[in-house]
């Protein structure tokens, strides 16, 4: 009885890590449909960013608080944790700031695409993780899905918004990589805490600029609760308490089903219609994520 218990523990241990990332991922994925469905005309993409950071790390605080684990003064090297925080903050800046210049497909797929690359690379310097020859393919076939899912003809490139793009998603995986190094002595809920006030820190001088009287409507207010409950505070925890266990290259392409699901919520609750195209590359970014799901290390 005792070697079947350890076998049924060793098989949900392998599998925690890649489970988590994914319900992270359905977490993320629901933050443009959220966008569409609740965001008015005067809503910046800067500062629903800010409010995200801000409300996100008052929720983990508050959790923090009422679970015993808010941050000591030690364990916090600062060059890791710094960079862990410029990671989220400028992922949220240059993202949002792509998307503007050379618009959501072209934006998103080279943000995403750079990512796992970005994170690999990341993780061999300074983890000495080498991903293994199976991540290079699901890789490829994830970013060639993401590619037919997003791009239709007659799409127009922007040299600055290509530039920011490389940069968010250079930026995401700048914090997943270290910010695995600090969960490895802090619990995932407190590192997000701390990354997220001083995000939140350094980009509030966006609530001077843009305007912010659609923050008292109804819509806007279940818009921020819902940004910064659901798509930050939750979301981060849980990808980080997922990332803690996975390799980062891993980590980093299972990410990609972000867009697998948000495609999903547009198909179902927005009534977007898909080609034979945008079908195919959902094919393919399911198939890399269940071969990275049952094989993740």
């Amino acid at each position: 009885m005792s070697d079947i218990t350890w076998m049924h523990n060793s098989a949900a241990a392998k599998y925690r890590g890649p489970l988590l990332i994914l319900l992270a991922s359905l977490c993320f994925s629901t933050t443009g449909t959220s966008q569409q469905a609740f965001a008015p005309p005067e809503a910046s993409p800067l500062m629903i960013g800010a409010i995200r950071l801000w409300l996100g790390c008052l929720f983990m605080f508050l959790w923090c608080r009422l679970t015993r684990k808010l941050p000591t003064k030690k364990g916090w090297p600062p060059v890791r944790t710094f960079l862990s925080a410029m990671g989220i903050l400028f992922f949220q800046l240059a993202f949002f700031a792509a998307v503007a210049s050379t618009g959501v497909a072209i934006g998103t797929v080279v943000t995403c695409g750079s990512l796992p690359l970005g994170a690999g690379l990341l993780a061999f310097i300074f983890l000495k993780e080498k991903p293994r020859r199976i991540w290079y393919l699901a890789t490829a076939v994830a970013i060639l899905g993401l590619c037919l899912l997003s791009l239709t003809g007659g799409v127009e490139t922007n040299p600055v918004g290509l530039l920011l793009a490389l940069v968010s998603g250079s930026s995401y995986a700048v914090y997943l990589t270290f910010g695995k190094t600090l969960s490895e002595t802090h619990p995932p809920e407190t590192v997000i805490m701390v990354l997220f006030g001083i995000g939140a820190i350094l980009i509030s001088p966006v609530f001077f600029i843009y305007p912010t009287a659609w923050l008292a409507n109804p819509k806007g207010m279940a818009l921020c609760l819902h940004l910064g409950l659901i798509t930050a505070a939750a979301g981060y925890t849980i990808y980080l308490a997922g990332a803690k266990i996975t390799p980062v290259s891993t980590t980093a392409t299972l990410t990609l089903s972000e867009s697998l699901l948000a495609a999903c919520w547009g198909l179902f609750l927005l009534n977007e219609q898909i080609g034979a195209q945008q079908l195919v590359g959902l094919v393919l970014l399911f198939l890399s994520t269940v071969v990275l799901v049952v094989r993740p290390k």
